[in-house]
């Protein structure tokens, strides 16, 4: 089975930076994905509520909550249907809770990186399919 188009993956961006959050939109958004955007983790995961995502891209330093701790309440949120996650930061070693799955960490990309890797990153994440709840989060 081939990767789906593009234009047929839905991504939540997440990143409390309003001018990457600006970029990402762009750049994902010109590479045919369709894009929803949050600046905080906690507006992400009042998106969650409204719509479905194929992927969740997320910065890993944000504030009032970090990457990590985002998708920690998203996956209590979520349960099994967690999207895969790729994160990004300029972190070459990310402390992420003892809690954290440790699948999520397959999918990190550290800054700056070119929209190539980003997509690239996208594609390999969907391609391997929810978390599922196999492990704490």
């Amino acid at each position: 089975m081939t990767d789906p188009a593009p234009a047929a993956l839905h991504l939540l961006v997440v990143d409390d930076e309003e001018q990457i959050l600006e970029l990402l939109d762009l750049t994902l958004s010109l590479q045919g994905f369709r894009v929803t955007t949050a600046p905080s983790g906690p507006a992400a995961l009042e998106r969650l509520s409204g719509a479905t995502f194929d992927v969740l891209v997320l910065d890993v330093l944000m504030t009032p909550w970090d990457g990590f701790e985002t998708v920690e309440r998203m996956a209590l949120h979520l349960g099994s249907a967690l999207p895969p996650v790729v994160f990004l930061s300029g972190l070459a070693h990310p402390t992420p809770p003892p809690t954290l799955n440790p699948r999520l960490l397959d999918h990190y990309l550290l800054k700056p990186f070119r929209p190539s890797q980003l997509v690239e990153a996208i594609r390999r994440a969907h391609a391997a399919g929810p978390l599922g709840r196999t492990t704490e989060f």
